[in-house]
This record gives structure tokens, C-alpha cells and sequence, in this order.
């Protein structure tokens, strides 16, 4: 009796040695892939299993993550995905042992000629609120038993941790990528807002700038209209203002000569006061167009 104890003993020290191996590896691991080579590599020395397959709801889809002596596959699918007895699990809640495997998958997965009267163990596990469904095959050659819940529950546990925190790793980055984006965008923005505001500013100076010039060019027309154009015109002025006081033979030799003389004076100053104010309405209508 003393004998079995002390074998109880020694295998649950070597069992729990194992899984705190197995829990400080995968606590380790970042991602999906490195979690399957632990649970390649360790998994075996816990349980007798030909497979073990866990389903995970991950925000809109689910994760199926497979594990056989050979490898690990895991991938991303919609519910609908589920095998039949998986959906059954979690209407029912109800743990299943069966004879009756679900070959169709099992062939996917592995070489099934390799078992000898197969069973499948299924259950629903919750744990905070997420739900995990676990399939496991064994045989006659590789037996599971009721003893083994404790220690799969405890892996399963393992599991379900790490699967949550790298999905929340994978939806934080996300989420910063998405805002980095933003974030770039409202950048570019910016920039081209501040390139229209810069392009605007120095159209209005440019504009300002020939406005001035078109101001102080229309100042120095109404110059040359109040001095050039007003000095012959008060001459001519002047010189009709002393008719009365001549004959009409001195007003024709005399002040008629020098009217004609202010008069086409007036007319040149017209003339170049014209011309200068067309060139500028030409320049301003162009400019306008």
C-alpha cells in the first residue's frame, strides 16, 4: 500500500513538474505558431491523445486550434465551420464520450489506420465568459481517462489565456495601426491645408502688391490730368479772358497763334493720359480673363 502511495506521489510530482514546464513555455509564447511547437513538444508527456482540437470564439470568428503527434494547425473560420458534435456542445452543454468518431475529419488530420478502437471525449468549457469546446481522440494504444480531466482542464486553461491575450496583442495593433493611419492622413491633410493657406497668402500679396501698383499708376494719371492737362487749359483760359481788351487783327496775330500753341500742348498731355490709361485697362481685363 506504502508502495503505491509513493508511486501516486512520485507521478503527480512528475506531472505537475511537467505542466509547469508546459504553462512557463506557453506563457512565453507570442504567437499562434510558437504556442503549436510547445504544445507539440510537450503536450505528449501530460496526456495520451492522438489529437486534441480546442474552438475559441475570437470576435466574429472562431479559432481552430488542432494538435496531432506531428504538428499543430490553427486557423480562423466562421461557426459554421464547426464540427457537428462542437455545435452540439454548445446548444447542450452536455460533455460527450462516444465510439463513434468523426472519421471525415479525422482523415484530414491524421493516419487513421494507426488507431485501434478510437474514442472521441468532448466538453464545454467557460471560462470568463468565453467558451471552449475540447475534442480529443484517443485509443486503446493511447487511452484517456476520467483522470486525465483535471490536467487537461489545466492545460486548456493555458490555452485559452494565451489564445485571448494574443488576440487582444493582434486587435491592439490593429487598432494602432488603424490610428497610426489616422493619424498620417490628418497629417497629409494638414500639410496640403497649410500649402493651400501658404499658396492663398502670397496670391493676396501678389494681387495686393499689383494693386498698389495699379493705384499708384492711376495716382500719376490723375497727376499729369491736374497739372499737365490743368497748366495749358488756364492758359487758354487767360487768353480768352483778354479778347475784350483786343482788336480783332491783334487777337488773330497775337493770341490766336498761342491758344493754337496750349491747345495742342493740352491735346499731347490728352493724348499720353489716354494711352496710358487704355494700356492699363488692356492689363487689367487680361489679367481678370
Amino acid at each position: 500500500m506504502q508502495d503505491v502511495s509513493k508511486n501516486s506521489a512520485q507521478l503527480y510530482r512528475i506531472t505537475y513538474e511537467a505542466y509547469s514546464k508546459f504553462a512557463n513555455k506557453i506563457s512565453r509564447c507570442q504567437t499562434l505558431k510558437e504556442v503549436g511547437e510547445v504544445s507539440k513538444t510537450h503536450l505528449k508527456y501530460l496526456l495520451n491523445y492522438h489529437i486534441i482540437r480546442l474552438s475559441i470564439e475570437q470576435g466574429d470568428k472562431y479559432l481552430f486550434f488542432s494538435i496531432t503527434k506531428s504538428g499543430v494547425d490553427y486557423d480562423f473560420e466562421e461557426k459554421s465551420e464547426m464540427l457537428g458534435h462542437e455545435k452540439d456542445l454548445l446548444e447542450k452543454e452536455i460533455p460527450i464520450y462516444t465510439n463513434n468518431v468523426p472519421m471525415e475529419w479525422l482523415k484530414r488530420n491524421m493516419d487513421t489506420s494507426l488507431l485501434e478502437k478510437p474514442e472521441m471525449w468532448a466538453w464545454l468549457f467557460n471560462n470568463n465568459g468565453r467558451k471552449v469546446t475540447v475534442t480529443l481522440i484517443s485509443d486503446k494504444n493511447k487511452a484517456f481517462t476520467v483522470a486525465d480531466l483535471e490536467i487537461l482542464k489545466l492545460a486548456v486553461d493555458c490555452f485559452e489565456a494565451k489564445f485571448h491575450e494574443i488576440y487582444l496583442a493582434k486587435m491592439l495593433y490593429a487598432k494602432n495601426k488603424s490610428l497610426l493611419e489616422a493619424l498620417e492622413t490628418i497629417r497629409s491633410k494638414n500639410s496640403e491645408i497649410q500649402n493651400i493657406v501658404n499658396n492663398q497668402k502670397q496670391i493676396i500679396e501678389q494681387r495686393t502688391s499689383e494693386i498698389v501698383e495699379k493705384n499708384k499708376k492711376l495716382l500719376h494719371i490723375s497727376v499729369l490730368n491736374a497739372h499737365n492737362i490743368r497748366e495749358p487749359l488756364s492758359r487758354i483760359q487767360g487768353l480768352i479772358g483778354l479778347f475784350p481788351h483786343f482788336t480783332n487783327e491783334e487777337i488773330r496775330q497775337d493770341l490766336i497763334p498761342k491758344i493754337e500753341t496750349s491747345a495742342e500742348e493740352m491735346d499731347r498731355e490728352l493724348q499720353a493720359a489716354i494711352k496710358m490709361a487704355t494700356q492699363e485697362l488692356k492689363i487689367l481685363k487680361i489679367e481678370n480673363e
